[in-house]
């Protein structure tokens, strides 16, 4: 089975912190669940310019594969 491609969206989106930064262009690291994984925003907006700082706040929204699938927050905090 090859779970490279294999995209899920989650029915309840949860936090997760940044651990190394993401952008459009770049995957990155966040912190979920109590482990690491790897993470690229969801949808790759093309042309976007910002970046998900480390320590900043993410939406896990599903995964493809073993890289998760975030967005900026959605809630105003999640601490």
């Amino acid at each position: 089975m090859n779970l490279t491609h294999t995209l899920e969206l989650f029915d309840t989106p949860k936090p997760a912190r940044v651990d190394c930064s993401i952008t459009a262009q770049d995957k990155g690291r966040v912190f979920y669940e109590g482990t690491y994984w790897p993470a690229q925003l969801y949808p790759a907006v093309v042309g976007a310019t910002y970046a998900l700082a480390p320590s900043s706040w993410v939406t896990v929204i599903g995964r493809r594969g073993l890289t998760l699938l975030v967005s900026p927050p959605i809630a105003a905090s999640y601490a």
